[in-house]
């Protein structure tokens, strides 16, 4: 599971592995859902764009294929 911590700014910093895996880059905009179990980020432009696989099966950053997978899933069983 992956984890942020708020500074006292304000701002949260999302872990690199996940930037990398939804591609999300400097001045991408978010829309912030306020939900019961938690806050709902999701990229104003909709791009849930596949994870880039190497030849092994595996996504360019050395994750395994199914992590992509499990959360593309979770994000379309909740609407998205």
């Amino acid at each position: 599971m992956a984890t942020a911590k708020l500074e006292k700014n304000g701002k949260i910093c999302l872990p690199s592995d996940m930037l990398e895996i939804h591609r999300w880059q400097a001045g991408t905009e978010f829309s912030i859902e306020d939900r019961p179990e938690g806050l709902l980020l999701r990229p104003l432009n909709g791009d849930l764009r596949p994870v880039k696989e190497t030849q092994t099966g595996h996504s360019a950053t050395g994750r395994d294929r199914t992590l992509a997978d499990a959360m593309r899933n979770r994000y379309a069983k909740l609407g998205h």
